[in-house]
């Protein structure tokens, strides 16, 4: 392997490790203020209307949406990179560079 090549792919893990590690921490501010505003909003209704519990519908929906956004940051990349990087080896096989 060449040095440049080398450097190139050591930029691209690098790069890929940083996306990952601010994919991660942007879910977790996410998850953080999903916390907070619901305790507040669960506050507020138990405070000013106990006989309605209409917090829960902010709370679902938004509920809904960390979810999927947690299933594309921990679930979803890995599972598309692994099927990336196995298309790669096949493909590397098949021209018999593996």
């Amino acid at each position: 392997m060449e040095p440049t090549e080398r450097a190139r792919i050591e930029r691209e893990v690098w790069a890929r490790a940083r996306s990952r590690v601010r994919a991660k921490l942007g879910f977790a501010w996410h998850f953080a203020v999903f916390v907070l505003i619901n305790l507040g909003l669960y506050a507020i209704n138990r405070s000013y209307t106990p006989h309605s519990a209409w917090f829960v519908w902010p709370l679902g929906g938004w509920g809904l949406a960390l979810a999927f956004h947690a299933l594309a940051v921990f679930q979803g990349s890995g599972l598309s990179e692994e099927l990336l990087e196995a298309e790669v080896r096949r493909e590397l096989s098949r021209r018999g560079l593996s």
